[in-house]
C-alpha cells in the first residue's frame, strides 16, 4: 500500500511538472493532477481488500486457527522448534510403571496393568483401566499384546516362583522412597495427585511426592507386594543426583527381623555392623 501510494504520487507530482513546463493552464494542470490522485486509488479498493482478508481469516477458522497480526502467521510459519513445559502442561505430572525386569529371571518380562496412580481396584481380579495387576510375557515385545489380549496373561502372584525376586525388587523401591499412597473414601479433596472422581462413596487415590516415587509405590501395590517402611527405621539417607543417578538409604528393621528373604540373605553377608542398605 505504501509502496502504491509513493509511486501514484511520484507520477501525479511528474505529470503536474510536465504540463507546467509543456506552458499548459496553471487551473488545468492543477485539475488533472487532483483527477489522477483520486483515479490512482479506486473506490472499491478498500472494500476489495477487506473482503479478501475477510475469507482468509475465515478459512484459518476452518482449521481453529484466528489470526489478528499477518506477521505471527509468518513468525509461526518460519518456526521449526517449539519449546515447552512438558510437565504439568502438555501431561498431567503422572508416572506409570509398565515394565519390570528382574536378574533372578532375564528371560522373562514383566508388565503392569493400568494407568494413573489409582490402586482402588488391585487384589479385585478384575481387569480395569484403573487399578491394576503383575504378570509375566515372554517377551519385551508382547508385553502390550499381552495386555490387550486376556487370554494370554499370566498373572504372578504369592504362590508364583517369581515372586521373591518381585518381591525384593519392589521392597527395595519402597525403602529408597519418600512418596505416599493412601486409599481413602471420596472425600473432596482437591489435592492435584487425588484421583478421587466418583460421587459414590467408593474408595480413591490419594498420592503424594515425585511422580517417579509414586509411580514405584503404586507398582508395588499392583504387585501386591506390601509396604516395608512402617517395620524399617531409616539411618542415612543419600539424596538423588545427576551425577550419581540414584538414591540410597541405610535403614534397619525395627523388630530385627527383615521381611524380604533377599534382605535378610544380604544381611547375613554383611560384616558384624552392618545395616539393611
Amino acid at each position: 500500500g505504501r509502496l502504491l501510494a509513493l509511486a501514484s504520487s511520484a507520477g501525479i507530482c511528474g505529470m503536474a511538472v510536465l504540463g507546467w513546463w509543456m506552458g499548459r493552464p496553471f487551473l488545468e494542470t492543477v485539475t488533472v493532477a487532483v483527477s489522477l490522485a483520486v483515479a490512482a486509488i479506486p473506490e472499491g479498493l478498500p472494500i476489495c481488500v477487506t473482503v479478501t482478508l475477510a475469507l482468509g481469516v475465515l478459512r484459518m477458522a476452518r482449521h481453529q486457527a484466528i489470526v489478528k497480526k499477518l506477521p505471527a502467521v509468518e513468525t509461526l510459519g518460519s518456526t521449526t522448534v517449539i519449546c515447552s513445559d512438558k510437565t504439568g502442561t502438555l501431561t498431567q505430572n503422572e508416572m506409570t510403571a509398565r515394565s519390570v525386569y528382574t536378574l533372578a529371571f532375564p528371560s522373562i518380562s514383566f508388565g503392569l496393568t493400568g494407568v494413573g496412580y489409582d490402586v482402588s481396584g488391585v487384589g479385585v481380579g478384575t481387569r480395569k483401566k484403573n487399578g491394576g495387576f503383575l504378570f509375566r510375557s515372554a517377551s519385551t515385545e508382547r508385553l502390550e499384546d499381552d495386555e490387550s489380549d486376556g487370554r494370554r496373561v499370566q498373572r504372578v502372584t504369592e504362590s508364583s516362583m517369581e515372586f521373591k525376586a518381585i518381591s525384593a525388587l519392589f521392597a527395595t523401591a519402597s525403602i529408597c522412597n519418600n512418596a505416599s499412597i493412601n486409599n481413602n473414601h471420596n472425600n473432596n479433596n482437591n489435592n492435584k495427585h487425588n484421583n478421587a472422581n466418583n460421587d459414590n462413596g467408593e474408595k480413591s487415590t490419594m498420592a503424594m511426592g515425585q511422580p517417579t516415587e509414586i509411580a514405584l509405590l503404586v507398582g508395588s501395590a499392583k504387585a501386591s507386594v506390601p509396604d516395608p517402611r512402617p517395620i524399617y527405621h531409616r539411618l542415612q539417607e543419600i539424596p538423588f543426583s545427576s551425577d550419581r543417578k540414584r538414591m540410597e538409604v541405610r535403614a534397619r528393621p525395627v523388630g530385627g527381623a527383615h521381611t524380604c528373604a533377599a534382605f535378610a540373605l544380604a544381611a547375613r553377608r554383611l560384616p558384624p555392623s552392618g545395616d539393611s542398605n
